[in-house]
This record gives C-alpha cells, structure tokens and sequence, in this order.
C-alpha cells in the first residue's frame, strides 16, 4: 500500500509535539511543580487545601501535585452519607479510612465531608427516620475517625436557593432534607450535638454555597447564633468542655463562583459572620473557603455544557475570559486576605481544570498539563 507522505507528517507532527512538550514539562517555570508551594506562600495567613479522591492515596498521598502545594484535603465524595452508610446499620469505611490515614502519614490535616444533607444520601436515609437513627449514624462515621479529622462539615447546604434574609430561618430550611422533612429545626441542634459527643476535638461547621447572597448569609448567620446560644445556656457540653466554647465554630463558604459575583458581595458577608456575638461566649465565628473555583463565564452560560470532568474543550475561551477570571481570583484573595484573622483555611475544588466537576468552564488554577493559568498568578499575587 502506498503511503502519501504528506498525510503522514499531519498525522505524526501532532503526537511529537505533544510528546515534546511533555518532556519538557519538568523543565517549564510554570509547572505545577516547579511553582513555589501554595501552603508555604500562604504560611501565618490560612491553610490551602484542595480534594482528594481514591487514586491518590497509597500508603501515603500518592499525587505530588497535592503534597506539593497544599495542607488541608476533603475527600471529594468518599466521606459522603451514601457512602459511608449504604445500608441502614451498616457501614463502608474501607476506602475513606485508606485515603484518611494517607492524608495523615503524609502530614496533612483532612476535613470530614459531610454528615448531613439532601443529597448523595443513602436510599434508607430518605424515608422514616428518626431522631435516633441520624444520632447513631453520626456517631457511628464520626467514632470511627475520631482523632484523625481535624473538622467536620456536619450539616450542609440546608437553605434554597433565594432564600429570603427577612425568614425564620426554622422553617426556611430544604423541604427535601430528609432530616428536617422528619425532625423539624430541631434536628441542627441534635446533629451537632451528637458529632461533638462523639469526638468533641474535631471543630465542627456548617457549610454552603451562594454565601455571597444576603438571604442565605443571614439565615446561615441567625441559625449559628440560635444554636450556639442555646448550646451556651445548656448542660449539654461534654464534661470538661471550655464553658465558652460554641457548637457551630466554623461557617464553610464554597464559593463555588461565576463572573457575577464580586468582591464586595464576599466581603459583606464576612463582615456580618466576623460581627457575630454570643450570650455567655466571647468566641468568634471562624469561617473556611471551602470548595473554591470561578467559572470563566456566567452560570447561565455555562449551564447548557453541565457539571462532570474531561468537559473542558467543549467550550469556546477567550484570553479575555481567562484574564477575567484572573482578576476575579485575585480580587477574592484578597478579601480573604484582609479577614485573615478569622478565616482558617482556603481550600480549592480540584487542581487542573480537567478534572473539576465544572470543568468545561475551566474553572481552577491549572490547565489540564499542569501549567498554571493567569488565574494562578493572581491568586498567589494577592500576597506580595
């Protein structure tokens, strides 16, 4: 068969370059790698954390891009309710202990994720609980980690979307969480109540997105007040217990971004949660960034493509967009920045934009080869 030459280079050129740049990655300043370590910059400021999933953890974490910039890790879903328990009095800890333990071989703090919420549940959890169901699963997964989860995120996500701020926050709550559709408003008090039972080190928090709106942060705000204020009045603080110390310590914010979202919006919000005060407490409030990433476009216009990795490609960047996502990122740093004070941590949702559960919309801080996007240089700009 006779081979046409031209057709032939087409076809070759495209995998040597791409073998040549690979092979020059360790040799590029701008590798993930070859950059300065986050958590190192960031150092007397706040942690950096990032996710991780079942791959990366052998005996240790095993992807150097995690040990090599970041302190802190989630597990993306493994520490998830359907997860954790798929079936009513049994429980799957195998895999989330694996990746737990190697998080702490390799000297790195792991936060829980998550307890409570409407989603990702097992099927058992949606119909008929009981009060004594959701305290014996608590204590159960938080038992079983008990010493190795620096905090846990014990309820999350509990308000809708465009939630008013002038509502009772006890009646404002998802009516598919199967723990309020069966408990009432009780059921925060008693989940928190319960975690801090079972291993009353772990600081325990709420955690959501959309805080950037002023209808969520004040129920998100009225709701940990209520409830610590309660706490504070109560008897039900493990024997020993600092007689100041609150239930709700920590508010996550995911600042799971788009482009409509300002700086100042984020900024209101911290106030409000740094201005909190407590009957019988003089703690503050401490809050996390929990699940950070900025889409380079509107939700609206991302939202046609869906959430899932690999979608990255699909949608057509600009510099532009990239630029703009850039000056975003650098503009919340440094919001987070000056509320250095009461924010603990930093934590982004995922590493390169491939493999991010929004990732058509290039939402992180490195491309798919690990080269870093102006977006990275804004965020660690925003500390000279």
């Amino acid at each position: 068969m006779k081979i046409n030459k031209k057709i032939l280079v087409l076809l070759i050129l495209p995998l040597f370059f791409s073998c040549l740049e690979g092979s020059n990655l360790s040799e590029n300043k701008s590798y993930i790698l070859n950059l300065p370590s986050m958590k190192d910059h960031f150092s007397g400021k706040f942690d950096i954390g990032n996710i991780m999933n079942p791959g990366d953890a052998g005996s240790k974490i095993s992807n150097s891009y995690l040990t090599h910039h970041f302190n802190v890790l989630t597990c993306e879903n493994d520490m998830k309710p359907g997860y954790l328990a798929p079936n009513k009095g049994s429980y799957s800890f195998s895999t989330a202990n694996r990746m737990v333990d190697a998080a702490i071989a390799s000297g790195m703090k792991v936060v829980g994720h998550t307890l409570l919420w409407h989603s990702q549940n097992a099927s058992w959890m949606n119909s008929s609980v009981t009060l004594a169901d959701m305290q014996e699963y608590i204590t159960k997964v938080v038992t079983n980690f008990k010493g190795k989860i620096y905090s846990w995120d014990v309820l999350n996500e509990v308000f809708p979307d465009g939630v008013s701020a002038s509502a009772n926050w006890k009646t404002s709550m998802r009516s598919n969480n199967p723990w309020f559709a069966a408990l009432g408003s009780d059921f925060v008090y008693q989940g928190f109540l319960a975690a801090r039972k079972a291993d009353p080190n772990a600081i325990l928090y709420y955690n959501d997105y959309n805080t950037d709106q002023a209808g969520k942060a004040t129920m998100i705000r009225n709701m940990v007040k209520e409830v610590n204020d309660q706490y504070l009045a109560s008897s039900d603080k493990p024997a020993g217990e600092d007689p100041e110390r609150l239930l709700i310590e920590g508010i996550g914010m995911q600042e799971h971004h788009n482009t409509g979202v300002t700086a100042n919006a984020i900024k209101n919000t911290l106030t409000m949660f740094k201005n909190m005060t407590f009957v019988g407490s003089s703690r503050k409030i401490i809050v996390s960034v929990s699940e950070l990433d900025v889409l380079v476009v509107s939700y609206q216009t991302f939202s046609p493509y869906g959430h899932g990795t690999n979608k990255n490609g699909q949608m057509e960047v600009t510099d532009d967009m990239l630029e703009n996502q850039a000056r975003l990122y650098g503009e919340y740093m440094k919001v987070y920045l000056e509320f250095s004070d009461i924010i603990e941590r930093v934590s982004l949702w995922g590493v390169t934009d491939d493999k991010s559960w929004r990732s058509a919309a290039l939402p992180l801080l490195f491309d798919p080869s690990g080269l870093a996007k102006p977006a990275y240089h804004s965020f660690v700009g925003a500390l000279p």
